[in-house]
């Protein structure tokens, strides 16, 4: 319309059918405009298409973000960093409450071609529509991942669990800077064991359950007295470490092929192998742990003759029996027994307890053997 307007005194003047126009819709904007108009912008918006995942299905509505499909791109990069299987590290989180949170944290693993997301005892919902807005492209992640009621299930299957906490306990485990953990994680997956990178909650971090559960700590260097980072954060700069590691060359190459080195003349000497994952290490402390209440070396007469009683005595035992299992556990992960070896180690207990070739008759005999040759010594 300017094309069309006459110049007065250096300003345009709109033809008359502009002005036509403003006046007419001035005069029904109050109601056209609100009865018609933003009805049907409305549901313009709600009926835009749903974000599906890469199988098909549809998934959750969050805002625009959520709502773009994802792109071939990220979902080959996705696919890609499946392939990885074993070959990278699986994170764990410990009962987060933030679905953005964990969201996010699995757009930081995807970031750096990791996709085995396991949550333990978990608040936050992992496919939530916010979760699913923070996850971005890895979105995917969210839809696979893993939930365990405890830190002990979720480890099961790993030789190696590195534990992120910014205070380290008096727990006489290794605590490591994330660069040097990774440089571990890196060694211990050449060697085709499976690593776990186990984050805590966002409210009070990790518990001395889920620290004993780990064969190490890593502590992420902050400013002194403002150490908490969110969730998600952690993650990433881990994640980070661990890109760094696995693509490119780092100083701590020399210390992991002196490491290697070390493995392999182990084995040579009658040894090792593949470290034993820490589920056959919990399930032999089980059986350890067992043993010893059988054999009286937890509750017996120590228990039953407390002087707060029955009961409390009990309770006692239980407390003891725990502090001295996690004393054991530090004792055989710090020893870091191959398959082999904690097979070795609980066939060893189960003879001390039922020997082969006469049961426990023969530990009688072999005692009134030796009353004997006392009594004929004296």
């Amino acid at each position: 319309w300017r094309g069309e307007g006459r110049r007065h005194a250096g300003r345009v003047e709109a033809p008359p059918t502009y002005a036509f126009c403003s006046l007419l819709f001035r005069g029904l904007e109050s109601s056209v405009l609100r009865t018609y108009m933003l009805p049907l912008a409305a549901a313009a918006l709600l009926s835009t298409a749903a974000v599906a995942w890469p199988d098909g299905s549809p998934a959750p509505k969050c805002g625009p973000k959520a709502a773009r499909p994802i792109t071939p791109t990220k979902t080959a990069a996705y696919e890609a960093a499946v392939a990885r299987g074993s070959a990278v590290p699986s994170v764990l989180l410990c009962r987060p409450f933030d679905d953005g949170n964990v969201g996010a944290a699995a757009r930081a693993m995807l970031n750096f071609g990791l996709s085995d997301l396991r949550l333990v005892d978990p608040t936050a919902h992992a496919q939530s529509d916010e979760a699913v807005l923070r996850a971005s492209g890895a979105a995917p992640i969210l839809r696979r991942c893993e939930t365990h009621e405890t830190a002990a299930d979720a480890v099961a299957d790993l030789q190696l669990v590195l534990a992120t906490t910014a205070r380290p306990r008096e727990s006489r485990i290794p605590v490591y800077a994330p660069r040097e953990a990774m440089a571990l994680a890196a060694a211990a997956i050449a060697r085709g064991e499976r690593v776990g990178l186990m984050f805590g909650s966002e409210k009070n971090g990790l518990s001395n359950a889920e620290l004993d559960a780990a064969n190490a700590i890593v502590t992420i260097p902050t400013f002194p007295g403002f150490s908490s980072l969110n969730l998600a954060q952690a993650v990433l700069l881990v994640c980070y470490e661990w890109g760094a590691i696995a693509e490119g060359e780092n100083q701590y190459e020399v210390a992991r092929q002196a490491y290697d080195a070390d493995e392999a003349a182990a084995e040579a000497e009658g040894g090792s192998g593949a470290r034993a994952p820490l589920g056959q290490v919990d399930s032999l402390l089980r059986f350890w742990e067992e043993r010893l209440w059988e054999a009286n070396f937890f509750g017996g007469n120590r228990a039953l003759h407390s002087q707060y009683g029955p009961e409390e005595g009990r309770a006692q035992e239980r407390s003891r029996a725990a502090a001295a299992m996690a004393k054991l556990r530090r004792l055989v992960l710090r020893a870091q027994p191959s398959k082999g070896e904690a097979s070795l180690l609980r066939g060893s207990l189960q003879a001390l307890v039922v020997p082969k070739g006469g049961g426990r008759g023969a530990v009688e005999d072999g005692g009134g053997d030796s009353e004997r040759e006392q009594e004929r010594e004296g």
